[in-house]
Formats: C-alpha cells, structure tokens, sequence
C-alpha cells in the first residue's frame, strides 16, 4: 500500500524509499525535535479546524481526517469540505510551515489522485499554512494566523505527471534492490544516504561530499572516478582557493595558520572584550506577546568578560524562568545593566544570528534599540578566522563549528554534557518554563542551562586566547 509519507519519499530518494520498505530502522523513541514538531503539527491542524470558512456552512458538510483508498493507495485528508448537491469536495492540507512548499502541493496532490481514483469529484485544493508576518498581542487571532492558499491549479499541472510517478513509486517498492552508483546520492544526506553506505562499505566519514555541494560538477566528476577521499583528488583538479587549502591541510596533515593576520585583527579589538552568546526558543504558534510564528525568541544569553590586556575574566548571565515577565524584556534589562557604557568589542560565534536577535530586540522594545545597534556595530565574528581558513587542522575536517573547533585546540570539551546543543537547549527550555516535569525536574534542565550556554562563551574567550598564542 503507497501512503502519502511514503509518497513524499519516493520523491525524496527512491533507493532510500526501498530500503525503508524492504529494511526498515527500528522506530525507537522520538527525538525531542521530532517530539516538538509533531507537537506544533498538532497544534495548527486543531486550529485551523476552528476557522470560520469550516463553520455553520450551508449546503456544504465539513469532514476531518477523511480518508481515501484504492487497491494499492491510501491517503487521509485534513480536513474535507463536500458540497452536499453535487458530491464535489474541496480538500485542505494543513501544515505547519510557513510557505507553500512544493513537496505541500505533492502532498495534496497525491491526496487529491487518490480521492479522485476512488471515485470522488475533486473540485479544489488548498493549503492551510501561519502567516509569519502576524504578531500575537497576547490573545491568538486564529483568521489572522493562518492564511488558506488556493494552489488548485498547481496540482491539476501534477496531474499530467502524477500517475506515470505513483506507478513507477510501486514498482519501486515492489521491485528487486536498485542497482546504483555513488552519483546516485540523495541532495540532503549526500554520500551519508543509507542505501548508499549500504551498497559501498569503503566510505570513509570524511570525504568529498564534506567539500562540494550536492549537484555540483565538481563532486560528481569525482564520484565518475570513484574518488573518495580528500586526499585522493588529483593535483590538477579545478578548486578555488577554499577548496585549495583544505585539500593541502588534509594531505599534509599539518596545522596551517596565518598568524600575522589573525593577530593583526584581534590586536585591533576594543576593549572591553565582551564573549556574548543567546539561547533561543521559537515555536509555530508564538505564545509570548511581540512575537511572530517561529521568530527565535532570546531567553538566554551568558557573557563571559576581560576589562583590559591581561585582566581577569568574568562572567554574568540571565536565564528566564518564564515566572512573571516577558522572557526577551528580561534579556534586554540585564544585558543593558550589564554592557551600557562598555561595549568595547562584541565577540560572537556567527555574528547573523546574534546579530538579528539584537535587532528583534530592539524592535520588540524600543529602549532598548539605540543600545542593541550599539552592540551590532561592534561586533567581531570570532568564527570568521576559521570560516576564512585563517586557521585550518585536520581534525576540523574542513568544518568551522565550534564544536568542532573548540576540543582541538583547547581542553573544553562539549562531551558528558546533559545539554550539548541548542536545538536540545530550546526544547528543554520551552518545556521547563511552561511547567513540564517536576520541579526538581525543571529546576535540574535549567541548571543544564546555565552549565551549557556558559560553556559556549567560555569556549569563545579560551580560543581567542589561544589565538593570542599563535
């Protein structure tokens, strides 16, 4: 039976599609993002059920959850609107994001294939997505929420199409394992696709698909030869100069720095040297005032700090317990009590995201905007120096994070860590200081919170002192 999910992965990768159907993974338990997702999925699909378009409709019935089914396909609808005189339904897809996405209207349109093969009129199709633009005031305005797009006439174009791939989909499934080579990888998961790892044991962990994009010439001209290792690629292939010293380091596995530039940039940094780093949350649904859907809400930030040339470090934070005021207000209060009037330099890892935050800041409260342009305007990306390949090691294979950056040249580690990362560190966040567990449960994640966010100014503050070194 070819299900929609199923479907969609067909389209996403038919080999990875035939191993999930011949050789599933074990289900095991849900991630925590996974956990929120659906969650969220949930959250809009319950919502727009409310809209006043599927109320008190005359000469029209509305359905929830209708399913449809042929011999070999199976499809259920969100939400099914039938006109009681002629039979003929309009069906309403509801997502979670934010745009009509093109594997929304696949989605659709295989709903739509299926009613139709089952014998029922299709008369339109629409999706049901948030409006990013809408602020929430404090009370939820579900019509100003959620928008319905008519994306009618992007599914009739499938219908041409549609049916020659939903065959192809079940001889797929029903057929022998597919014969493929190493071009044939996925564009997201690259030479990592499972079925690909499954056909060719020799894959090391770090390879040419860490250096070139997916469909790029470059790495498929290198697949064409079977070349996989970095290593490997032959003295006159075509690189730019990125590609070029990451190619040189891994061969020679050396160390390459470019001292003279580097000190000649963080020679230049003002002081106060002020490590800054921000903990967000952003829900589908925005559930604090002044936010819109999947806007990064600041509810943490920690601040590690030397005053002057060879002064000691120090450090505040503020982590909102979400126990009275606005948790972004609060962030504004105390970075301003804090920094003001001693900004000097502000070093971030990735200046966008920070970046951003502090402008949103600025927006959602106004006091704060003159001080939070003050910060933007002084920022240095520490990040930059790797991100330039002003310092490159092997054992970054060719990778800029800071977690990858940080165990190699100092002795801080994000390892044994109970939160080590910030997707982990938001969910955690939402579900403490909106009263999930109890409260020796609650009170333990946000102690993981502050050892967390502390470590990563901390990092930041122990590489650039280890730049001074170089």
């Amino acid at each position: 039976m070819l299900t929609k999910s199923k479907f969609r992965n067909y389209a996403d990768c038919p080999n990875e599609f035939w191993l999930d159907h011949h050789y599933p993974e074990p289900s095991g338990e849900l991630s925590l993002n996974d956990q929120l997702r659906r969650e969220a999925g949930y959250e809009v699909e319950g919502l727009a059920r409310t809209l006043l378009r599927f109320q008190n409709l005359n000469g029209f019935t509305v359905e929830f959850g209708t399913e449809f089914q042929t011999d070999h396909l199976y499809a259920k609808a969100d939400i099914v609107v039938t006109e009681v005189a002629t039979g003929k339904i309009q069906i309403y897809e509801v997502k979670s994001g934010t745009k009509p996405k093109d594997e929304y209207v696949l989605d659709l349109a295989f709903q739509c294939h299926v009613a139709a093969a089952s014998g029922v009129e299709v008369a339109g199709a629409y999706l049901v997505i948030l409006d990013n633009t809408y602020i929430f005031d404090g009370i939820l305005e579900t019509e100003r929420l959620l928008k319905v797009e008519d994306v009618s006439d992007k599914v009739r174009e499938l219908h041409s199409t549609l049916p020659a791939e939903i065959e192809m989909a079940l001889a797929w499934l029903n057929g022998a394992e597919p014969e493929v080579t190493l071009k044939d990888y996925c564009k997201g998961s690259k030479l990592e696709c499972r079925f690909l790892v499954r056909q060719f044991l020799n894959i090391p962990e770090y390879n040419v698909s860490n250096l070139f994009n997916a469909g790029s010439k470059k790495l498929n001209a290198l697949l064409e030869q079977e070349i996989l290792h970095i290593v490997d690629i032959p003295a006159d292939f075509a690189l730019t100069d990125r590609e070029a010293a990451i190619v040189a380091v891994e061969r020679s596995g050396n160390t390459f720095i470019d001292s003279a530039t580097i000190r000649g940039e963080i020679d230049n940094l003002q002081y106060p040297l002020n490590f800054l780093d921000y903990e967000t949350f952003n829900p589908a649904v925005p559930i604090f005032i002044r936010t819109r859907p999947y806007q990064q809400m600041v509810f943490q930030y920690s601040l590690h700090t030397i005053d002057e040339p060879g002064g000691e470090m120090r450090h505040s934070f503020h982590l909102s317990r979400n126990d009275g005021g606005h948790p972004t207000e609060e962030i504004g209060e105390r970075l301003h009590q804090d920094l003001y009037g001693r900004v000097g330099t502000i070093i971030i890892w990735s200046e966008g995201f920070e970046k951003s935050r502090n402008t949103e800041i600025g927006e959602m409260y106004p006091q704060y905007a003159e001080f939070m342009a003050e910060l933007n305007e002084n920022v240095y990306d520490l990040r930059k120096v790797f991100s330039r390949r002003l310092y490159m090691d092997p054992a970054f294979r060719g990778r800029d994070s800071i977690k990858k950056v940080l165990p190699v040249i100092t002795d801080l580690t994000y390892e044994g860590m109970d939160i080590s990362d910030g997707l982990t560190a938001s969910i955690k966040w939402f579900h403490a200081a909106t009263g999930r567990g109890t409260a020796e449960e609650r009170a333990k994640t946000f102690q993981d919170l502050e050892a967390y966010c502390h470590l990563d100014t901390l990092a930041m503050a122990e590489i650039y002192n280890h730049l001074l070194t170089v």
